[in-house]
């Protein structure tokens, strides 16, 4: 889940992964990766959601699904900007 969310960023920002400030300075990736995996080959537990606030972004992990929305100065911005999505 971390790499899906590194490169979801990286994409929303138009910023180098390596350029990224790392995700452990946000969320501990290990707790990020257990929620989300799958257990005994099942699928991640349906109507999990994290979300936190990374360069710029706010990341949405909903049921495995990783939705970047960039940070808009004004109402008017976040209502046209496009959010990157991975799943």
């Amino acid at each position: 889940m971390c790499t899906t969310v590194a490169l979801a960023v990286a994409d929303a920002t138009e910023t180098p992964v390596d350029e990224l400030p790392p995700l452990y300075s946000v969320i501990d990736p290990d707790a990020l990766n257990g929620i989300f995996q799958p257990r005994n080959g099942d699928r991640p537990q349906a109507d999990t959601h994290v979300s936190f606030s990374i360069a710029g972004c706010t990341v949405s992990v909903r049921d495995g699904t990783v939705t970047v929305f960039p940070d808009a100065e004004t109402s008017d911005d976040r209502a046209t900007s496009m959010p990157a999505r991975v799943n």
